[in-house]
This record gives structure tokens, C-alpha cells and sequence, in this order.
């Protein structure tokens, strides 16, 4: 192996372990609320960075503060209220030119409170879902670019999702809650629907292509 390969193997290495590092601290921040700070885990230099939940796609740094610093400040916060969403079966791939990654995540977690039912009423659910994200790398280090989370399923704790399906009860968000676009994709757990293969875990690759991204 030459010098030059054993440095790229440094330095791909070195990039896996500070994106993993960046989303375990997305994870932490958002059992924590620390919405405002999660908003600074993403890119602010890009104008197609997003965010894209089971209900919507967040366009733009301005769709990100939406998402976050609005909607789950507001609704996701508060006495009651915890959610968990883990970091499982990590596949990370750092481009070859060192400027972009990918990876995905399998998130098994719960979550408490009132924001997923018409009542407003504490409730604590199962909340699986997986994520599919890729990075860039700036000047300050790596920035999240595209967090696309695909849901599985959410029931409550004590029933099964076999019999429930999804809780989730989403109602019309008011303007400054409110997703641009609907998600790109949408699957949940039903007896009758297979489990795909979505996002499917990055290859390795050199540079980035848009025709990829999650």
C-alpha cells in the first residue's frame, strides 16, 4: 500500500468518526430540546440543505429553524415530554474526495407526550423510524445537509402496532409549523405491507451525485 492510499485511509477514518460524532450529538440535543442548538449542526451555506419528517419536507436553513427552532420548540418541548430516538446499525461512507458523506441509521426509540393526538394528552408511544442523511464538509467541520427521516411505526406502549398500525394523529399545522412540500416518501409498519429496503445504505463512492442523495 503507498503512502498516499494509507493517508486516504486516515483521513476517510477520521471523517466517519466526526459525522458519526455529529449525529450523536443531533440524538443527544433532541431527547435534551436543544432544538436551537440542533440548528447548528446544519449547513447554512448551502440553499438545498432540508429536512424531510414523516409529514413534510423542510426546505432551505429557513425550513430547518422551522422544523426545530418553531415546531419542536414549541410543540415537542416541555414538562412530560421525552423523546428518544437511538442511533443503531450505523453504514458511513466518506466520498473519496473527502468533501461529502452518507450514511443511515436504523432509530429504535419512545416518545412521551401530547403533540401526535388531537387531545393533547401525555401519552407514551414506541417510535421506530430510520434515517438517511448526507454531509459536507465546511471550514468548521461537517454540517448535517439532508436528514430525511422514514418512519416504521409509532404505537402506544402497551399496544401492538400489529392491531394500530401508526398513532400518529397529525393535525393541519398553522403556517409557522408547516412543512413546504409533503414528504417524498411514506411507508409505515401495516400487516399487509413489506418492509423495504429504503433508505438502502450508501456505497462507496468518490463524489457526490444529487441523483443519490437521501
Amino acid at each position: 500500500m503507498s503512502e498516499k492510499d494509507l493517508t486516504g485511509i486516515i483521513l476517510k477514518n477520521e471523517a466517519r468518526g466526526e459525522v458519526e460524532n455529529l449525529m450523536g450529538r443531533y440524538a443527544y440535543m433532541l431527547t435534551a430540546g436543544k432544538y436551537d442548538d440542533i440548528c447548528g449542526l446544519f449547513t447554512r451555506n448551502r440553499p438545498d440543505v432540508r429536512v424531510e419528517m414523516n409529514w413534510g419536507v423542510y426546505d432551505g436553513y429557513a425550513g430547518v429553524l422551522r422544523c426545530y427552532a418553531n415546531y419542536h420548540k414549541n410543540e415537542i418541548c416541555g414538562p412530560g415530554v421525552m423523546a428518544v430516538h437511538a442511533l443503531s446499525t450505523p453504514v458511513i461512507e466518506v466520498a473519496g474526495d473527502l468533501g461529502t458523506a452518507k450514511a443511515v441509521w436504523i432509530s429504535p426509540g419512545h416518545i412521551t407526550g401530547g403533540m401526535f393526538s388531537h387531545d393533547k394528552e401525555l401519552r407514551a408511544h414506541w417510535a421506530w423510524m430510520r434515517y438517511g442523511c448526507d454531509f459536507i464538509r465546511e471550514e468548521d467541520g461537517w454540517k448535517i445537509w439532508h436528514l430525511h427521516v422514514y418512519g416504521m411505526f409509532m404505537s402506544p406502549f402497551d399496544k401492538s402496532w400489529v392491531d394500530l398500525g401508526d398513532a400518529h394523529e397529525m393535525p393541519e399545522f398553522p403556517p409557522e409549523y408547516a412543512p413546504d412540500r409533503p414528504s417524498s416518501y411514506s411507508w409505515v409498519y401495516s400487516p399487509d405491507a413489506c418492509t423495504e429496503y429504503v433508505p438502502a445504505p450508501p456505497k462507496p463512492y468518490e463524489t457526490f451525485d444529487p441523483a443519490d442523495e437521501y
